[in-house]
């Protein structure tokens, strides 16, 4: 009998031939749904199955299992065919996916996937709601402070009032992250303390390098010559740090560079300014004359806000022979000896030129002038004695009472016997400047321990002080509250 019994035809002993879509669906189920086989073996045997519906039906198994000798050797064409015949029922299936059937799309959906996208449409209905509510809330009307602040931006009904109002207001919004935290970032000189010119010092890669390593970790080191920079400079100076670093970051590391406070006021990342993707030091708001103000730093983007403040230096990376800090100080000496008005006039004379090497050129020049001229001064008045500070004058055009450097201390050489060695004023100035700092120097050496042992007294009293008040406050308000629940005493 052939294996093959009823391919093509249906007899009456034959099962009634589905449609191939519904055989394939069946099929389908119960290859997924048993759990006697294993998966690739059910997959194998879909797949034949599916070939036999190809062919018009399926085999009489009861005359025992066909064999699958013409599958394997025709295995191409029969894929190709099967192939075909998956995408014509997947095409005819009302549910349009392959293994659904008439069922639609919806009813594969779990029901706690169904609650997660019921609460997703509630949040994203949600945040519309109060996006739109805020948009409103942000164009309304001035009021009478805001009124003032904003007089180009009036009250009134009318789309584009209203926008003008809710754009300004936004941009007060990103202006509170962008601009510096006070207006005012210094205080008021103190006229006791005052000192003529301000000098901003950035802080990394500059006073300090920090570098990472596997084996040591984080490391911080501090650049040669910082201690001599900061003590001598102090003298000249209303020293002002200005780092971009964070206070939570550079506050302790600042406490340990300069633990006796010759940098009179540190400004960190917060009184810094924002601005089309870069942090910018904006001098405007320091609340001094910016002819008087210089600014140190290792980046030009930080203060493009006022670049003919600034006096740029490459970046420090931890060479411990470096010189280009300290090679500074005559230049920042000569500035306040010679009591210029306007420093940024000075410091445009140097634009593009390496400052320590182009002032020594200079000074070597002016120097060399300066003992021509004055030896021909001596010999014009040889009974005079025109050799001092009438000969300054004379040279420099300068009166003896306009100079700063003329009030003499006590042990101090007298200005005519220094001119007529051959100083310069520039040296008196730099000589004073090396005894004042000698002097501060022996000060730190013989009471510095004293100092700073006073001053960690006095911030642990402060500490205690405020945590008292806190605490007394507190209970204050506990036991007031507890006084005013008692019935009031009854008076004889």
């Amino acid at each position: 009998m052939d294996s093959w019994h009823g391919q093509g035809q249906q007899t009456k002993h034959s099962p009634k031939i589905l449609k191939p879509s519904r055989q394939r669906f069946l099929l389908e189920t119960l290859a997924v749904g048993s759990k006697a086989q294993p998966t690739i073996l059910l997959r194998f045997t879909t797949s034949c199955i599916c070939s036999l519906i190809s062919r018009g039906g399926l085999p009489d198994l009861t005359q025992g299992i066909p064999s699958t000798l013409e599958y394997e050797t025709t295995g191409a064409t029969n894929r190709s065919s099967l192939t075909a015949v998956e995408d014509e029922g997947a095409a005819a299936a009302p549910g349009g996916g392959r293994g659904r059937g008439e069922l639609p799309a919806s009813a594969y959906i779990s029901s706690s996937e169904r609650r997660r996208q019921k609460w997703a449409n509630w949040m994203f209905g949600g945040m519309a709601a109060v996006l739109a509510g805020s948009t409103v809330y942000l164009g309304r009307d001035w009021d009478e402070e805001e009124e003032k602040q904003h007089p180009d931006v009036p009250n009134g009904w009318g789309l584009g009032l209203w926008w003008n109002r809710a754009s300004t207001r936004t941009k007060e919004v990103l202006t509170y992250y962008h601009e510096p935290a006070f207006e005012k970032l210094l205080p008021d000189p103190d006229p006791m303390f005052e000192r003529p010119y301000t000098l901003c010092i950035s802080l990394e890669d500059l006073l300090v390098h920090s570098e990472w390593s596997r084996e040591h970790g984080w490391r911080v080191a501090k650049r040669p010559g910082v201690d001599y920079f900061l003590h001598y400079l102090s003298q000249y100076y209303e020293l002002v740090l200005f780092t971009t670093v964070p206070f939570a970051i550079a506050e302790p590391l600042v406490r340990k560079l300069d633990p006796f406070r010759f940098i009179v006021w540190p400004l960190y990342r917060e009184a810094t300014k924002y601005k089309d993707g870069e942090i910018v030091k904006d001098l405007s708001y320091l609340n001094r004359d910016l002819s008087k103000v210089i600014i140190i730093d290792t980046s030009a983007e930080h203060v493009r806000a006022q670049p003919e403040n600034a006096i740029i230096l490459p970046k420090w990376t931890g060479d411990a022979k470096d010189k280009e800090l300290v090679g500074l100080i005559p230049f920042l000496e000569y500035i306040h000896t010679m009591q210029y008005g306007d420093v940024r006039k000075v410091l445009k004379s140097f634009n593009g030129k390496h400052i320590p090497t182009e002032f020594a050129r200079r000074e070597a020049i002016a120097r060399a002038e300066f003992n021509k001229q004055l030896e021909a001064e001596k010999k014009k008045h040889p009974h005079k004695g025109q050799s001092g500070i009438a000969a300054l004058g004379s040279l420099l055009g300068l009166k003896p009472n306009s100079m700063s450097v003329m009030a003499m201390p006590d042990g101090e050489q007298n200005p005519s016997e220094a001119f007529a060695q051959g100083k310069m004023l520039q040296d008196i100035a730099r000589e004073r400047g090396q005894r004042n700092y000698e002097l501060l120097e022996k000060e730190i050496r013989e009471n510095g321990e004293k100092w700073l042992k006073e001053e960690a007294a006095m911030q642990e009293k402060a500490q205690q002080e405020a945590m008292a008040s806190m605490k007394s406050s507190f209970t204050g308000w506990f036991v007031s509250s507890q006084d005013g629940n008692k019935p009031e005493e009854k008076k004889p």
